[in-house]
């Protein structure tokens, strides 16, 4: 609302005084002529690589001719173990600025390590001043998507609802503040975005969590150097709810926000709203659960929207991170959401850039519609989608009623396609300028749903709190028959010049977890197994894998990779730590081309030579 077949199968692993002054002179001035051969530098300075979560790096040492020589160049642990704390997973996409590379644990802890080594430089441990992270309300697990840089400071946003700043080059605490309160269910799990307002303001911003937990979300900026709000924007909003239903109305804020300089905006994309899949209390559209956002950078006031669910009862999380691209010349900005309808919408105005339509919703097949206040129509893309918007007949147990996707959810279950775990997970998306391609992953994980018209019950479903009460039983419906078959999912690339697939990649066992990340012609990405991939980015084909659990201490693939260049080498850095498949998962690894390492050591050593023989020559 606005006021190709399968490339391949993954089943594989595959004086004195004076003379000494004048050598030290002599010395820096020989480091300063032989510097150009081996500093060559390339930073990943933002969650996104840009303020726009582009995740493309533009880059040729590691291309589709060679990519099936990358090896790993070194590894690190951080010695945080899932088997100590519950559901814990790095989902984290390092940092690389100024020949410093920062990396985050599931738990908050930072690290900043040398890029060319993995040797730890300090590392933060936010446990002395945090609760015991098994014992609270915190969706979806233990994990950290990473930090943010800003005048010389790393910003982290905690799990306790916390955002902290740190000295880079030390590590130590320069200021903490309190975003929410981690006993309301609200949390944060997203990188912040440090921003620099057209006004000269110095930002960090952040959103929380607790959309399940029957929070009120938003979207804050706290000054980069005291750590002081600026101005917050609530993002359930009066007169779109019933009643005050609007206080307990979810609207997560999970990805990383975008930022545009030139036109002075920040972007970001809203969760589901609260409750569900009973939504018989929040009569309305219920702005702004479920949509996209622009607001202004210095005061935080609404720009536009766009809502891709109304009155969502569906769980249509939008927890993918906005992107920004040009589109036909114009500044765009793209999402996906669990949905898997695709916006690309003017930057400026919010108007859809490819065209979208509001259809009705299907006919009621389940009895929801008594209770339930479904919004009549629905936004549809015409982009189209990586999956299919109704489940497959191999995945319906007899008896079982595949829903056509909008459908309302009642009293007799049944089973969607498209549903709490479905479409666009929170990986982040990439968009490569080259190919004119967005890639990204998507979920096939139907559900057998129905919920009766409880409102006593489930008022505060599906987990239960409302800040101080926990309730015990939420009055759904039992699914009759476990669904057949296996929870999938695949990873592909849209055409946006044609809005077609341009290709797509099975993954077969499992759903991914991982973002995408481009440089140059290649794209690299993950899955739970722990397997790690480079494909063409133009075609998909799969040019390169790495099988994690032959290191030990790595678990599954569930975080994103960082491109950058040091000393004139290009590495691909990603964590391992996905606790199903290893109780000590916690490993970083970062990969290169054996050849451009042993081209950066033979460059190394002959400028010392030549600097051990200018000194002698002195």
């Amino acid at each position: 609302m606005r006021n190709h077949p399968p490339v391949r199968s993954t089943h594989f692993r595959y004086p004195v005084s004076f003379t000494i002054s004048k050598c030290v002179i002599a010395l820096l001035c020989c480091a300063f002529s032989i510097e150009p051969l081996f500093a060559q530098e390339l930073d990943w300075a933002n969650y996104g690589n840009d303020k726009g979560n582009m995740r493309y790096q533009n880059i040729d040492q590691i291309t589709p001719a060679n990519v099936n020589q990358l090896k790993p160049a070194w590894t690190f642990h951080t010695g945080v173990l899932p088997s100590t704390t519950p559901r814990l997973t790095m989902e984290m996409t390092p940092l690389v600025v100024n020949g410093v590379m920062y990396i985050t644990s599931g738990i908050d802890d930072v690290y900043a390590l040398n890029p060319a080594t993995g040797v730890q430089l300090w590392r933060y441990n936010p446990a002395t001043d945090m609760p015991d992270l098994s014992t609270v309300s915190i969706c979806c697990g233990r994990d950290n998507r990473g930090a943010s840089y800003g005048d010389g400071m790393i910003f982290d946003a905690r799990l306790d609802s916390k955002l902290v700043a740190l000295n880079a080059k030390t590590g130590a605490v320069v200021w903490k503040t309190k975003v929410d309160l981690i006993s309301n269910g609200s949390a944060m799990t997203l990188a912040p975005q440090f921003v620099v307002s057209a006004a000269g303001v110095h930002e960090v911003i952040v959103g929380v969590t607790g959309g399940e937990y029957g929070i009120r979300g938003h979207l804050d900026a706290y000054a980069a150097a005291t750590g002081k709000l600026l101005w917050r924007f609530y993002t359930t909003r009066p007169g779109t709810w019933a009643g005050n239903s609007y206080l307990h109305g979810g609207a997560s804020i999970w990805g990383t926000p975008t930022f545009d300089p030139a036109l002075n905006m920040v972007y970001f994309s809203t969760g589901n709203a609260f409750p569900w899949a009973w939504a018989g209390n929040r009569a309305g559209t219920n702005l702004f659960a479920s949509s996209m956002v622009a607001l202004d950078a210095d005061s935080g006031e609404l720009q536009w929207f766009f809502q891709y669910a109304h009155h969502d009862q569906w769980d249509f999380d939008g927890p993918q991170p906005t992107l920004l691209l040009t589109y036909n010349g114009v500044p765009a900005l793209e999402h996906t959401s669990k949905t898997t309808h695709t916006f690309i919408l003017d930057r400026a105005s919010g108007e859809p850039l490819i065209p979208v339509q509001e259809v009705a919703i299907p006919p009621d097949i389940a009895g929801g519609a008594a209770f339930q206040n479904s919004w009549p129509t629905q936004p549809e893309s015409s982009i189209a989608s990586l999956v299919e918007r109704k489940a497959n007949a191999d995945s319906l147990p007899p008896g079982a009623i595949a829903a056509p996707m909008w459908t309302t959810v009642g009293p007799k279950p049944v089973v969607f396609a498209l549903d709490g775990g479905g479409g666009m997970e929170w990986p982040p998306a990439a968009y490569s300028p080259r190919t004119g391609f967005y890639y990204s992953h998507e979920h096939y994980s139907p559900s057998y749903t129905g919920t009766n018209n409880d409102p006593v019950n489930n008022a505060f479903c599906p987990t239960g709190i409302d800040g101080t009460t926990q309730v015990a039983t939420c009055n759904s419906v039992a699914a009759p028959a476990p669904l057949l078959g296996v929870r999938s999912g695949l990873f592909g690339a849209l055409n946006l010049a044609t809005s077609q697939v341009a290709w797509t990649i099975p993954i077969l066992t499992t759903t991914p977890g991982s973002g995408m990340t481009v440089a140059g012609d290649l794209v690299f990405f993950g899955d739970s197994t722990g397997l790690l991939y480079a494909a063409s980015a133009a075609t998909g084909e799969i040019l390169w894998v790495f099988d994690a659990m032959t290191v030990p201490n790595a678990g599954g693939a569930n975080a994103s990779a960082a491109i950058y260049e040091i000393n004139g080498v290009e590495y691909v850095v990603y964590g391992f730590g996905n606790s199903t498949y290893s109780p000590s998962a916690n490993l970083v690894v970062a990969f290169a081309l054996p050849s451009a390492l042993a081209a950066a050591a033979e460059k190394k050593t002959g400028a010392n030579k030549a600097l051990a023989q200018r000194a002698r020559v002195r």
